[in-house]
C-alpha cells in the first residue's frame, strides 16, 4: 500500500525538479538547488522500486522482470542508470557542467516516457477489464 505513496511522490518531485531546472536555466536558482531535488527524486524512486518489487513478488512471483511488468521495470531500470550516471557526473566531473545537464534532461525525458507507458498501459488494462465485465454480463443475460 505504500508504493503508491513512493510513486505519487516521485512523480511529484519530478514537476518540482523540472521547474527548478527551467529557473536554473533562466538564471533564477542556483544549480545545487536542482541537484538537492533530483537527490529527493531518487530517493523517493528507491523507495518505489523497492515497494514496487515487493509487490510484483507478491503478485506475479517475480522480484523484478515479471512477464507481465517487463517493459515498465527495464524503462524504470533505465531512469535509474541515468539518475545514477547524473550523480556519478556530478561527484566525479562537477566541471562538466554541460554533460551534467545533457544527462539530467536524458534522464528526466526516459522518466517521462515510463509515465506515459505507464497511463497508457494501465488505461488499457481498464479497457479490457470493462470489456471483459460486458462480456460476462451479456452471458449472464
Amino acid at each position: 500500500m505504500i508504493h503508491p505513496l513512493f510513486a505519487l511522490g516521485q512523480l511529484l518531485a519530478f514537476f518540482v525538479s523540472v521547474g527548478l531546472f527551467v529557473a536554473f536555466l533562466r538564471g533564477a536558482v542556483p544549480f545545487h538547488v536542482v541537484h538537492v531535488s533530483v537527490l529527493v527524486k531518487v530517493a523517493l524512486m528507491v523507495g518505489a522500486v523497492l515497494t514496487g518489487a515487493f509487490w510484483e513478488r507478491d503478485v506475479f512471483g517475480y522480484w523484478w522482470f515479471a512477464p507481465e511488468f517487463l517493459f515498465e521495470d527495464v524503462m524504470t531500470l533505465i531512469v535509474f542508470i541515468m539518475q545514477m550516471t547524473y550523480l556519478a557526473m556530478v561527484y566525479v566531473h562537477p566541471t562538466y557542467m554541460n554533460v551534467i545537464i545533457g544527462v539530467l534532461v536524458a534522464a528526466y525525458t526516459v522518466y517521462i516516457a515510463n509515465v506515459a507507458q505507464y497511463i497508457h498501459r494501465t488505461q488499457r488494462a481498464k479497457q479490457e477489464i470493462a470489456a471483459v465485465e460486458a462480456t460476462a454480463l451479456k452471458k449472464a443475460a
